[in-house]
């Protein structure tokens, strides 16, 4: 059975080697860069529409956020989600959360 994984983290120079380290383990997935919605309203300059680009930037500024989702057999999930606790060192290192759902069905070619 395929699972799901979501995984949101600060993002920075050791999220990014998580990345890396998840990719040279054959796992393949999708990365949104995204912004901690307390950062974005407590933020002075917010403005009633946000700007994509300006979420999308290369920056590693506090509020700013990766999440990443990846399809998985069920068996290689434990690996994966050790990967992840190691690099984050149980998420004190690197802040975020993660949480698994089952697929129902699925089709293609992750």
């Amino acid at each position: 059975m395929k699972k799901i994984l979501f995984a949101v983290l600060e993002r920075g120079q050791e999220t990014d080697a998580l990345y890396s380290s998840i990719i040279d383990s054959g796992y393949n997935g999708t990365l949104i860069k995204t912004q901690s919605l307390k950062h974005v309203l407590n933020n002075d300059s917010f403005k009633a529409v946000l700007s994509l680009s300006q979420i999308a930037e290369d920056t590693h500024e506090a509020g700013q956020n990766a999440t990443i989702f990846v399809i998985v057999d069920e068996e290689k999930l434990p690996t994966l989600r050790a990967m992840i606790r190691e690099h984050t060192s149980n998420f004190d290192k690197i802040h975020g959360a993660m949480f698994v759902l089952p697929i129902e069905d699925f089709e293609g070619s992750f």
